[in-house]
């Protein structure tokens, strides 16, 4: 699987388009930045857009979804089965660990509430990546300071379902907020206190710290 990252919309976001090199099938993660680089590369590399993989329906991940659907109006969107903001006929409802296709790839659904309802994360297991969206950045969680977020439901996302995967695993987040866009699993529990935690009042502990310190 080809992945380009594009960074760009409200507040370092990262767009990610994906394809499968055999069938040229593509795909978008997120509808977070203009669409014109996303355009360009689909047309230089003969791909044919079919999905848009959304992380969670905050604002800022969908904010270009009506400018890829007037493009590509025969995409399929694909986000939580019960998302918190409607996102037109195109839609696909996905359930926890399903698994559903990009050509001959193969993503895993993760759902992981906490920084909101109907986050998301897309796991390939073959090429051991998984996109994060705003649950897992590079050195740190997603915040829960907003009305539908819940800490537990984060704690929970993480690290019954996230830090179980392979410590090969490359993570691509939803924002560009550490030193570097990607980061193995690996290496982002060894540089990070958010994800040594041994419970989770230790974990709600550390969120606390980060939010009065920031």
């Amino acid at each position: 699987m080809k992945i380009k990252s594009i960074q760009g919309g409200f507040d370092k976001n990262l767009s990610y388009l994906i394809w499968c090199e055999s069938t040229r099938i593509a795909g978008i993660i997120d509808a977070s930045v203009n669409i014109t680089e996303i355009y360009e590369c689909v047309e230089m590399n003969d791909l044919r857009l079919e999905k848009v993989y959304i992380t969670h329906t905050h604002f800022d991940h969908i904010n270009f979804l009506y400018d890829i659907l007037y493009q590509f109006p025969h995409v399929q969107i694909c986000g939580f089965e019960h998302p918190e903001n409607e996102l037109g006929n195109n839609y696909r409802k996905l359930k926890h660990h399903e698994i559903i296709p990009l050509g001959s790839e193969m993503l895993t659904v993760l759902h992981t509430p906490g920084h909101y309802p109907d986050s998301l994360c897309f796991w390939n297991k073959k090429e051991n990546c998984i996109f994060t969206g705003d649950t897992m950045f590079v050195s740190r969680p997603g915040r829960t300071i907003g009305t539908k977020s819940n800490i537990s439901n984060l704690y929970n996302s993480i690290y019954k379902h996230l830090l179980k995967l392979p410590e090969q695993t490359i993570i691509y987040p939803g924002h560009h907020y550490g030193y570097t866009p990607s980061v193995t699993l690996k290496e982002n529990i060894s540089l990070s206190p958010f994800f040594q935690c041994e419970s989770e009042e230790e974990f709600v502990k550390v969120m606390a710290d980060y939010e009065k310190n920031r």
